[in-house]
């Protein structure tokens, strides 16, 4: 039983090692003394934190340990504190942070109802470490859009929040 753990963890150590691709590049990163090698730069990919369908019993529990409240407050004021930079998501220039709270004020962007969250990430692996490092360029929040009837019908892109570098 033994063998194949080792074989695969050795076909892992050589498969990322072998990782030579123009991404495939030795980065250290400046907040930490982790080397890697990029394997994704740059993924975007959504992710719900909010399950808009009661029924999608796989959903609730798959998020039953996401702190929504946390995470949403954390994000909003990270912009109002100017430790993070709001864009739009269309046009990608800067929305100021009185013109964010006067949306959100109008119930545009209620916290309650944000449901999904589109990260932009560089991913590095450092087999040696055995260590996965996940950076977050910026991340687009959106809100679910309901037909006349109360139906689902897709996600509205609200606003991107950019993080300092």
């Amino acid at each position: 039983m033994q063998k194949p753990i080792l074989l695969i963890s050795l076909f892992f150590t050589i498969f990322f090692s072998a990782c030579n691709t123009q991404q495939g590049k030795e980065t250290r990163s400046a907040d930490s003394t982790i080397a890697g090698t990029v394997v994704a730069d740059t993924i975007i990919y959504p992710v719900n934190v909010l399950n808009p369908d009661s029924a999608d019993e796989w959903a609730t529990r798959r998020l039953k340990n996401v702190n929504h409240q946390k995470l949403t407050d954390l994000l909003f004021e990270s912009v109002y504190e100017g430790k993070a930079t709001a864009l739009d998501y269309y046009t990608r220039e800067p929305v100021s942070t009185e013109k964010l709270r006067e949306m959100e004020a109008s119930g545009k962007f209620d916290r309650n109802q944000m449901t999904q969250l589109q990260f932009e990430e560089t991913w590095q692996i450092d087999p040696s470490e055995g260590k996965m490092i996940k950076e977050v360029q910026s991340v687009l929040l959106a809100w679910p859009v309901f037909d006349s009837k109360g139906n689902f019908q897709a996600y509205q892109a609200g606003f991107v929040i950019e993080f300092q570098k």
